[in-house]
């Protein structure tokens, strides 16, 4: 699943205050008519001001030295990398677009084509290293050749395949493709499999790691892709961009925004500490669990659903005194039946936060959006003419106080279980339509691959996702086309095509009756549990912070070296002094400190140990028994 950009409601820009008059001491002489040296001197301010904007816009993100030193990553890159460090490959789902090229596909152009769009975004090819237990980047220093791009590629033969099924299977290739496993230590960051059904019949699925790329990104590379070929791997001289040492790149943007989210970073986490205070750590969705095992990993499956436009636009109506769009209506809706699903009267849900920030980085490919809990409350039964303004009003604050996930994270420090996506476990994101015009406009589909090959969209699932369910909603003139994944060894098929069609359902009660209370208008409710429903898989169960010092049974024993402990504890959360039941979430640590202490305890006692350790056993005597215990298997294996 690829996480879109955002184009969630933001809060218009205050205007700039005016200048101040300045005032000349009392008995100086005027030498000018009245009023006239306040009007100069703002008309002056006002000349400098349009000036330093000018300026500013010329010279957009500042340019690194391109001298092959280590830089550092981005709030985006950062996260991203510590959910891989935590939770392995599979924290991190991949970027992915599939295209359907009908016509003679030359495989040595392509490559080439491929070469030269990948030379050209040189996070593609980025390195990433721990330093001082951050991460940083590396760029590339030598050009891509057609000849080692030509291992990016995965050209797969299906014709032996009877005709007939050749499209499922490479539809189940695809799939397999998209679960890719990238090493950030070495890259590349991309690869493109090329499925061959017949001589002019192909299928192209292009994967990249999420730490490279977003959902913009890989409507960029399809498009640049399409216009190298079409060109053969020359850009056109009028779309030709400017030499390499003058065109920004992703690690510009890294430097340049980590230096601006610095100065802010401390107000906004103080925001998010307030807003989250005592939110539940998990939501229950009561959906009915499905009735065999869904197999090894965290497999995921979608159930699609359209709203009538007629009725999107009654609900965009519906708000007091302000029309609202038609994302904030199906996510005010979305969270009313999240509500009723989970016996809740409050709800937490994430959201896609983050964009290009300046018009230079609009064909810069990378990973530009984040993540952002949006916690709003039902308690008082409100009629859905208020909800949706309420629900407008928590997104426009929580961008305004955008700040990146992993610190807000840190700054909350819930309760923590492995497996178990941290705040919210539900995510609403936006489908964008893609630009008719602008960087990549172009397109991968229709004629941009040139002469005598006809390109489509290629629709492809493809497994992992980190949430228990995700709704993707695209609107246009037409309605909304609502997406949901879920994982299937969670949730039954039937139960979450039946929440999508309640879904359905509340929407349109809702744009007939937004005046009545939200408890009044009532769907069916075919997600819940059937009598004898079968047994859900287990998940974790965030641990209850100690209150006290007595010792849970399994602390008071340790078996390891406790006093070790307590101090890397110390030493990596900056304290003087650490209890031996101590919680490492409750006194600050996060994914970072889960990672530099996982790294010292390698270092000291030779033992690999898992993240989820630290979930489980988060104080140092309890975790002394789960060292001792990985370090009597690990001598035996």
């Amino acid at each position: 699943m690829n996480p879109p950009d955002s184009t969630l409601e933001v809060p218009p820009t205050p205007a700039a205050p005016a200048p101040e008059t300045a005032t000349a001491p009392p008995g100086t002489p005027a030498t000018t008519p009245p009023g006239t040296a306040t009007a100069d001197r703002r008309a002056l301010a006002a000349r400098l001001l349009a000036a330093r904007r000018q300026a500013s816009a010329v010279r957009g993100v500042p340019r690194l030295p391109r001298d092959g030193r280590p830089v550092v990553c981005s709030a985006e890159q950062r996260r991203l990398w510590l959910a891989e460090r935590i939770g392995g490959p599979a924290a991190s789902p991949p970027v992915t677009a599939g295209l359907a090229l009908d016509g003679p596909l030359d495989v040595d152009r392509l490559t080439a084509a491929l070469a030269a769009v990948v030379d050209r975004h040189p996070v593609l090819r980025t390195r990433y290293a721990e330093v001082d237990g951050e991460p940083v980047q590396f760029r590339p220093e030598t050009p891509l050749t057609p000849g080692r791009a030509s291992a990016l590629i995965d050209l797969l033969d299906l014709s032996f395949a009877p005709e007939p099924e050749r499209e499922a299977l490479a539809a189940a290739l695809a799939v397999e493709a998209g679960g890719y496993r990238f090493d950030l230590a070495t890259g590349p960051m991309l690869r493109l499999t090329v499925l061959r059904l017949a001589p002019d019949r192909h299928r192209l699925l292009l994967v990249c790691h999420h730490i490279a790329a977003d959902a913009r990104s890989a409507d960029l590379l399809t498009a640049e892709l399409a216009a190298a070929y079409r060109t053969g791997s020359t850009p056109p001289s009028d779309t030709a961009p400017p030499p390499a040492d003058d065109r920004p790149q992703y690690a510009d943007y890294a430097a340049w925004s980590r230096s601006r989210l610095d100065r802010v970073l401390p107000e906004r986490l103080a925001y998010w500490r307030h807003l989250l205070d005592g939110a539940p750590p998990v939501l229950e969705l009561g959906l009915d669990a499905p009735p065999a095992p869904g197999g090894s990993g965290r497999r995921t499956a979608t159930v699609s659903v359209r709203v009538p436009g007629a009725v999107l636009e009654r609900l965009r109506a519906a708000g007091d005194g302000a029309r609202l769009t038609g994302h904030t209506v199906l996510l005010a809706g979305f969270l009313v039946l999240l509500a009723r699903c989970a016996g809740r009267r409050e709800v937490t849900v994430g959201v896609v936060s983050g964009g290009r920030p300046h018009p230079e980085l609009d064909a810069v490919v990378g990973c530009f959006t984040d993540l952002l809990p949006l916690r709003v409350s039902l308690a008082d039964d409100p009629a859905f003419r208020s909800f949706a303004p309420r629900v407008r009003e928590a997104l426009a604050a929580g961008l305004a106080q955008a700040a990146p996930f992993d610190r807000i994270v840190s700054a909350v420090a819930p309760r923590r279980a492995p497996g178990v996506h941290p705040l919210f476990q539900v995510l609403f994101v936006e489908r964008t339509e893609v630009a008719t015009d602008g960087p990549g406009a172009a397109g991968a589909a229709g004629a941009g691959w040139g002469p005598g090959l006809d390109a489509a969209p290629w629709g492809q699932e493809v497994d992992g996702s980190a949430y228990d369910l995700v709704l993707a909603a695209g609107v246009g003139p037409e309605g909304a086309e609502l997406v949901l994944t879920y994982p299937c060894e969670r949730f039954a098929r039937a139960a979450v095509a039946g929440f999508a069609d309640a879904l359905v359902e509340l929407l349109a009660l809702l744009a007939e009756r937004p005046e009545v209370a939200l408890s009044g208008v009532r769907t069916a409710e075919p997600w819940r549990p059937s009598a004898s429903p079968p047994t859900r898989p287990a998940r974790p169960t965030p641990p209850a912070r100690p209150t006290s010092p007595t010792a849970p049974a399994a602390d008071r024993e340790p078996t390891a070296p406790v006093a070790e402990l307590r101090a890397l504890w110390g030493e990596v959360l900056g304290r003087e002094e650490v209890g031996d039941h101590d919680d490492l979430f409750a006194h600050g640590g996060d994914s970072l400190a889960v990672v530099r202490i996982a790294a010292r305890i390698a270092e000291r006692f030779g033992v690999d140990v898992p993240a989820s350790a630290f979930f489980e056993s988060p104080t140092p005597a309890g975790f002394g028994a789960v060292l001792a215990r990985l370090t009597e298997e690990q001598q035996h294996a």
